[in-house]
């Protein structure tokens, strides 16, 4: 059984692909760790990465696009769909048929995170992957997206949402911390998220809803604080780590 299956969830252009990358290379060149990379999204161009399952070599989004006559949006919930057809055959290969063979599986899911995680398939394949092995979601945010309270308070709430949805535990990771645009709000966001309602403005619909956003966030978030990361720098993979396997410890609060 591997130490950790780790997906990665976070909106398109977060850095999914590029954080799989660079924790793939980091644990095996710092910690010779037997790494097991896993592309789950069939519209990637570059990944970057060897993947040692790569859901393309079942289908892409161009083919199902030229197959059944969709544009992008519906060609990702139609991947979607195949995805939880074709669910036994992707579980019949590496690293899913003997995950004792890795220390590390590390699932990079489609760029259109809504056409996954909001589709019956998510159930499916993250039911599955628990049979086999601790699994964590690595919910990835993009610090170049958060710029207001309200940019924050709504990845911060999908966060919640998504252990919700999902019944697993995940670890917040903002990510792109070398393009960040608003160092205040990351670093309260990081270290004490419940006092972003001192930074709201007191205009609009905002001043009323975010306020009771953050209080409701605040309360369901967890023990794990998030981590403030740049896939360009692989020294930040050590904090990466760290808080994935902490996940599974069981000595109460780890911020």
């Amino acid at each position: 059984m591997p130490a950790v299956i780790a997906v990665f969830i976070g909106p398109a252009g977060s850095g999914k692909t590029s954080l799989v990358k660079a924790y793939s290379e980091w644990a095996r060149s710092n910690l010779l760790l037997r790494v097991a990379p896993v592309n789950l999204d069939p519209g990637a161009e570059e990944l970057g990465y060897k993947p040692v399952f790569d859901i393309r070599k079942l289908f892409t989004l161009r083919d199902i696009m030229e197959t059944y006559k969709l544009g992008p949006n519906g060609a990702f919930i139609k991947a979607s769909e195949l995805i939880a057809e074709k669910l036994d055959e992707i579980f019949s290969n590496q690293p899913f048929s003997n995950p004792w063979d890795w220390d590390l599986v590390l699932i990079d899911t489609p760029g259109q995170m809504e056409a996954f995680l909001f589709r019956p398939v998510s159930n499916f394949f993250l039911s599955r992957l628990k049979s086999i092995g601790n699994t964590v979601i690595a919910y990835i945010m993009d610090a170049s997206a958060i710029g207001k309270v309200t940019d924050a308070v709504f990845l911060w709430f999908l966060y919640v949402l998504i252990q919700v949805k999902t019944g697993l535990l995940a670890v917040p990771v903002i990510n792109k911390k070398d393009i960040a645009i608003n160092s205040k709000i990351l670093k309260l966001l990081i270290e004490d998220p419940g006092k972003l309602i001192h930074e709201v403005g007191d205009e609009g619909l905002a001043a009323i809803i975010v306020p009771e956003l953050i209080e409701i966030a605040n309360k369901t978030k967890g023990p794990l604080r998030a981590v403030l990361v740049s896939a360009m720098e692989l020294s930040d993979m050590q904090q990466l780590h760290v808080i994935l396997h902490e996940a599974f410890c069981a000595c109460g609060d780890l911020t």
